[in-house]
């Protein structure tokens, strides 16, 4: 049984691209050391520390001029003459818009240029999390336009709050809190799809370390991280503007601040799932997948090269369109439903199995292992 640990664990160093992995990961001091209580909070530090440093080891050109042009675009919008005064907001339309100075008018037209750019280079960059960027970017403005609806009625919120005047902005609020879940959702599903197709093993132990090594602690803190500091920045900037009468440039000054952080940790947040699950792989929940799956027709074929890898016996293993792996229910009420190995089975509702049991030899092997070709991360 160690040898087989062993040698699995040498092929898995031998194919993976990774320049350092998680469980390498050390921090110079430790919160644990005080109290236990705080492991949470190291484990959080070290899986952020191995993202930040894993993309500092790979983020090519291409990454870095996208990363650059988000930030030229948000500096763009933000730092503007007729910000810097506040605006006239009796002049509305076409008429406010010829009251801009020709090069504030020049600055709004390269703004709008930069983040057209942007969205380009980030549906090239991050072909798997193509509709996810796109659903972030519009939370971004979504919790911008929340701001600005609790700040019609109301120039110092959240002072004074109103709940009658709040409706339009708490209902904006509640979708955004929605998109972010089925973000997370979808990520983590796919993570653990991932790990029980191409890291399965017989040993509960080499599982449980594959998912450490899996984990999305980390990245799921840049997220709330990312959620809070882009609702601070966007606070900010249309605190800042309501308040006319008192303007504080402290305000102003926050806003810039935070969102320049807004971009970067945008871009890992798109960066990290794709580089841990790769190019191949669609970001989407289990009952997503299941539910497609179901209604779709002619997208799964026989993969024929699964052979036992004792015997070579052929194994009833199918392939999805997406490159997931379609295998038969255990169950024998319907034995001859299929379904991906992971999700859970819509009529004996147990979930599809990993492994594979051979009548011919009476191996019992993960399917991945019928495959010939193996990923990894």
């Amino acid at each position: 049984m160690s040898e087989a640990v062993e040698a699995t664990e040498d092929v898995g160093k031998a194919i993976s691209s990774m320049p350092f992995h998680l469980r390498e990961m050390e921090l110079k001091f430790e919160f644990s050391n005080i109290h236990p209580i705080f492991s949470p909070i190291d484990k959080m530090r070290k899986e952020i520390k191995f993202i930040i440093l894993l993309a500092f080891a790979e983020w090519n050109k291409n990454l870095i001029v996208a990363l650059f042009v988000g930030t030229l675009a948000f500096i763009l919008g933000s730092l503007s003459a007729d910000i810097f005064s506040g605006g006239n907001p009796d002049l509305v339309g076409l008429e406010g818009m010829s009251k801009v100075g020709s090069f504030s008018f020049f600055q709004m037209l390269l703004a709008l240029i930069a983040w057209v750019w942007f969205v380009y280079l980030t549906w090239i960059q991050f072909p798997v999390m193509r509709v996810h960027s796109l659903s972030m970017l519009l939370i971004w403005n979504g919790v911008m336009f929340m701001q600005i609806l609790f700040h019609q009625n109301n120039a110092n919120f959240p002072q004074n709050m109103v709940l009658s005047d709040m409706m339009y902005g708490v209902l904006i609020m509640l979708v955004i809190f929605f998109f972010v879940y089925f973000f997370w959702k979808a990520v983590i599903e796919t993570r653990d799809l991932h790990v029980q197709i191409h890291h399965v093993h017989e040993d509960v132990r080499v599982m449980e370390q594959e998912m450490r090594e899996h984990s999305l602690v980390g990245w799921g803190s840049l997220l709330v991280f990312w959620l809070v500091n882009t609702f601070y920045s966007c606070w900010n900037g249309v605190h800042y503007i309501a308040r006319r009468g008192d303007q504080s440039s402290a305000y102003y000054f926050m806003h810039i601040i935070s969102g320049l952080l807004i971009v970067p940790v945008f871009m890992l947040l798109m960066w990290y799932p794709q580089r841990m699950l790769g190019s191949n792989v669609r970001i989407s929940t289990t009952a997503a997948i299941t539910a497609e799956i179901e209604l779709s027709q002619g997208t799964i074929k026989i993969d024929d090269d699964a052979k036992c890898p004792d015997c070579k016996a052929d194994v009833d293993l199918q392939r999805e369109s997406d490159g997931q792996i379609s295998v038969p229910c255990s169950t024998e009420t319907c034995i001859d439903k299929t379904g991906i190995i992971g999700t859970v089975c819509n009529i004996c509702e147990q979930k599809f199995p990993t492994r594979f049991e051979c009548n011919s030899c009476g191996a019992n092997v993960p399917y991945i292992e019928c495959i010939p070709d193996l990923e990894a991360w």
